[in-house]
Parts: structure tokens; C-alpha cells; sequence
């Protein structure tokens, strides 16, 4: 039994893949670069105490 390879299928399916992978990576840069831009902000509006960074206010584990 011979097997056929459909060569313009295979190459149709990355192309469709790749846009999608390219369009998720574009939603996930986007939404970092939001999240990014939020803390930030956050980071701006907070008051600091001398001696400490407002970085390590934000990223502080609280118990």
C-alpha cells in the first residue's frame, strides 16, 4: 500500500496554524504590556518610605 502525501494540505495547515500561533502571541504580548503598564501606575500612585523601593511594596508576599 502506497501512502499519498497531500503536500498542499500539510502546507495549508501551517500556514493556518502559524496565524493563529501569531495572532495568540500578539493577544499574550499585548495583555503583558497592559499589566506592565498597570503596575506602573500602581507603582507611581503608591507612597514611599524612605529607604524602600515601591517595586518591593508590590512584590512583597504577604502573609
Amino acid at each position: 500500500m502506497v501512502r499519498v502525501v497531500d503536500k498542499e494540505k500539510i502546507a495549508r495547515a501551517d500556514r493556518e496554524s502559524r496565524i493563529i500561533l501569531d495572532m495568540e502571541r500578539d493577544e499574550r504580548t499585548a495583555k503583558t504590556q497592559r499589566l506592565r503598564e498597570q503596575r506602573l501606575q500602581m507603582q507611581a500612585k503608591l507612597p514611599v518610605a524612605p529607604g524602600r523601593k515601591a517595586a518591593s511594596i508590590l512584590t512583597k508576599k504577604r502573609t
